[in-house]
């Protein structure tokens, strides 16, 4: 008979040991990571997308009773990358489930271990075994020692290709000693948030009117497929980018969210009437090999979805981009400035790498329901 149970997270499965690299996932707010969950499952859908792949199933309580299931999965990119793709589950697949419990919907869950019917036992952030692959592992790997012009036809330092966030170990963006703010927290002068950190930045009272207002667990970007902000995106979930040269314009294309940004260096002055964005209207300028981009006419939004530091509709922006020919990174470093919500800047800055592959489309697909709502939001509210 299938069943599922409860256990303290403190227990040693015979399944095998989750990574304890999940006790501090930013999931906590929506998954309670303090219980586990072990599901004996029959998969009736799996939906590897991004933000998160999601794998839908039958399971059977102790009381005999069948319910259907919806567990959450990293994404489908992240995964893809450790050999998973839509055909690793199947409908009438017979798999048990470790995981931990929505907090806010029945029947739903986080993925921590899928346990398939030979009894191995895979993390969803470990590479699956060949014998379970239908196809090559989808790696992003920085290319070595590529020869690559340093300077484009037109002139332009050349910036183009396909980049992917540095990981740990790699070049810092401050590693040519140009255009990076001073080293810092996240927020104030380093990189922006990751996992469990909230960057600490002073607001103005309206500021604070809008963190109040902003809950991250209902109100997180990428839960409405939304970018949140052109500085957290563009490194977010080391997706590849890939950025684009013209005489009058350099387009980024982000690998999160599809988002396509363009850079005009055929203006000096912004237009008059800007259309407010998620992207801003960006002009920009070359300073010998440094590209400097001042952008403005961003919509409110949030800054650190994490952190809850919200952005209004006065924020600008300047960035620079440069290459460190030294490690062959393309660098970035950002100062906003907005005077209606924050009383000092935010900064941060970032690394990438060459890519071994190119830009994908992220194709944002979102199922987590009910739990990621608002109690009067959610179905027969």
């Amino acid at each position: 008979m299938k069943n599922f149970s409860l256990v303290a997270l403190s227990s040693v499965l015979a399944l095998g040991a989750i990574s304890t690299a999940y006790a501090h996932h930013s999931n906590a707010p929506h998954f309670d990571n303090n219980v586990e969950i072990i599901v004996d499952a029959v998969v009736t859908k799996w939906a590897f997308v991004n933000p998160h792949a999601y794998i839908f199933f039958e399971g059977t309580n102790e009381d005999g009773e069948t319910a259907e299931w919806r567990c959450e999965a990293s994404s489908a990119t992240g995964m893809g990358r450790l050999g998973f793709d839509e055909d690793t589950f199947y409908a009438g697949q017979n798999l048990t489930i470790v995981g931990n419990p929505a907090r806010r919907e029945d029947n739903v869950c986080f993925v921590r271990n899928w346990v398939f019917g030979d009894g191995v036992s895979i993390g969803s952030r470990d590479t699956l075994p060949e014998d379970k692959r239908s196809g090559a592992i989808q790696e992003t790997i920085a290319e070595a020692d590529m020869v690559r012009p340093e300077y484009l036809r037109n002139g332009q330092p050349n910036i183009s290709g396909a980049w992917v966030r540095a990981g740990r170990g790699g070049a810092p963006a401050g590693a040519s000693g140009r255009g990076a703010p001073g080293a810092g927290g996240p927020g104030v002068g380093g990189p922006p948030a990751r996992g469990g950190d909230r960057p600490q930045i002073g607001l103005t009272y309206a500021g604070k009117v809008a963190q109040d207002a902003y809950v991250q667990i209902y109100d997180d970007p990428g839960i409405h497929c939304d970018i949140g902000n052109i500085f957290f995106g563009w490194t977010h979930d080391s997706h590849v980018n890939e950025v684009t040269q013209y005489d009058d314009r350099i387009v980024l294309q982000f690998g999160y969210m599809d988002f396509v940004r363009t850079i005009h260096l055929d203006m000096d002055e912004h237009p008059e009437n800007v259309i407010p964005s998620r992207s801003g209207h960006s002009i920009g300028h070359w300073e010998d090999d440094t590209l400097v981009v001042d952008t403005i006419g961003f919509t409110q939004g949030i800054l650190s979805a994490l952190g809850s530091i919200p952005n209004s509709d006065q924020m600008t922006s300047t960035e620079r981009f440069w290459i460190d020919k030294q490690n062959q990174t393309l660098n970035n470093s950002y100062i906003a400035v907005d005077p209606g919500f924050l009383i000092e800047p935010y900064t941060g800055q970032a690394s990438m790498n060459l890519s071994a592959v190119g830009y994908e489309p992220y194709n944002c697909t979102e199922f987590s329901g009910d739990n990621n709502k608002r109690p009067e939001d959610r179905v027969g509210s």
